[in-house]
């Protein structure tokens, strides 16, 4: 779809190039599609809701933003107005029927190209829940403006509904794309940035691949390709890229530990669960205490930029070398310096650093030493007014790496949950479940006595 009315046109910014470097390891393009839901216990006015939409719209331009091929780039513009003339309506009895057709339509590949950028469905759950579906490409969306889409698209509705003014306008996707185009010491502050986070990651050794079934990839590939050292993967496969999704959901008592810790020592949850990954990857993989993975950083860092809808996430290399000797709560801090390392160095695009990696340790295009990729979603304390909610990510179907774990708290219940995407090729819906169960047990044993050593929760677990 190109620009027919005048429309300024700008280059992809470097979030969005992830997202067609993804392509590349991909036939299927909704390999980066983001589709997500979420429900209320309340009943909707649907149509009400419909006109919400389209204001939201109107104020979320993320959603008329358009691209097009222009030779061999990819370029983008936004449409000065856009309207959706109609919504489809579902109604679920079951629980399976819900999940199957949400998913038939999360692995569905957008038209991107022909200006399908979103689809967007109203339904009635099975237990009569109230709630919006929203597929969007992730050239238009990342996670965190899933949420926000969701986010304002409520508050809108009450104003409609209460007949109050509309909220605060939502900051604009395009004054970022121009301010990154037009950013005078951008390429010098990566320069500098991407030579610093290349030393970061080093850690003056080959990384190895920790793999969350354990070394069963590795060891496959060593016998097939007859190299009894390898510890990177050739895993990058463009065609066998089928992915499964599970879903865990801790307990509230479980949940209730880990919070508390949380609150009490003013910490992250995403370092506390992701030392949990951290120490039994290490567990299942030779003990070898060296993890290496994708982490999306949300690269938001003004409110104007939280307030936004958009791609900015950027994955991140954050490769972590744990000490036996160091004790849960230590290692949590020694995570924390690490986030915020990475945080400052986060405008180093993608690409970049992928081929960063592949220049330092001779990779093939088709080898990496990460094995998934890692997301914390903050939901914040109350995004839909007092309201109780159900959010839930979908099986995009494709994906190019092994495992897409995004984790983030159900504030109305205060559990956790847990959406492990993965690919069947290299791991079984039974790795994932066995996998999961570790790492809540490994977490527990941190947040009940944090005193302990890293090396004293491996052997207890």
């Amino acid at each position: 779809m190109r620009p027919k009315h005048g429309e300024p046109i700008y280059n992809l910014i470097h979030s969005q190039e992830m997202v067609q470097y993804m392509w590349k390891y991909s036939v299927h393009l909704q390999s980066t599609q983001v589709p997500c839901a979420v429900a209320f216990d309340e009943p909707l006015d649907f149509m009400l809701l419909a006109r919400a939409v389209n204001i939201e719209i109107e104020r979320n331009d993320c959603m008329r933003l358009r691209i097009f091929r222009d030779g061999t780039k990819v370029k983008q513009f936004f449409l000065q107005e856009y309207k959706l003339q109609k919504i489809l309506y579902k109604t679920f009895e079951s629980k399976k029927e819900q999940e199957a057709f949400f998913d038939s339509i999360a692995s569905e590949k957008l038209d991107v190209f022909g200006g399908e950028m979103f689809r967007i469905i109203f339904f009635r759950t099975y237990e009569r829940k109230c709630g919006v579906f929203i597929c969007a490409s992730h050239m238009i969306m990342d996670f965190a403006a899933a949420f926000m889409f969701f986010k304002d698209l409520m508050a809108v509705y009450d104003c409609l509904k209460n007949g109050k003014d509309l909220p605060k306008p939502l900051a604009k996707y395009e004054d970022i794309i121009k301010k990154e185009h037009s950013d005078p010491l951008l390429a010098e502050r990566i320069a500098k940035d991407r030579a610093e986070l290349d030393e970061w990651v080093a850690k003056d050794r080959r990384p190895f691949y920790n793999a969350i079934n354990g070394t069963k990839v590795l060891d496959w590939q060593s016998k097939l390709l007859r190299q009894k050292d390898m510890n990177m993967p050739h895993i990058y496969l463009p065609v066998l890229d089928k992915t499964h999704l599970v879903k865990c959901r801790l307990s509230p008592q479980d949940s209730k530990l880990i919070s508390d810790y949380i609150t009490e020592n003013h910490l992250s949850a995403e370092w506390v669960i992701q030392l949990g990954f951290r120490i039994y990857l290490s567990k299942l993989n030779r003990h070898t205490n060296d993890s290496l993975f994708w982490v999306l950083c949300p690269r938001r860092r003004t409110v104007k930029e939280k307030r936004c809808g958009g791609t900015l996430a950027s994955p991140m290399p954050w490769r972590e070398i744990l000490d036996d000797n160091k004790t849960f709560a230590e290692t949590v801090t020694q995570l924390s310096e690490s986030q915020v390392f990475l945080f400052r160095h986060c405008d180093v695009p993608f690409t970049e650093v992928r081929q960063m990696e592949r220049d330092r340790y001779h990779l093939s295009l088709m080898q990496t030493s990460n094995s998934m990729m890692f997301s914390y979603l903050p939901a914040g304390d109350d995004p839909f007014s007092g309201r109780t909610y159900d959010f839930t990510a979908y099986n995009f179907g494709h994906y190019v790496m092994p495992v897409y774990a995004l984790t983030m708290q159900d504030r109305a219940t205060g559990q956790y949950v847990f959406s492990y995407i993965h690919r069947v090729m290299l791991t079984t819906d039974e790795d994932v479940y066995k996998f999961h169960d570790g790492v809540v047990r490994t977490i527990l044993a941190g947040v009940q006595n944090p005193e302990k050593t890293i090396g004293q929760i491996l052997e207890e677990i």
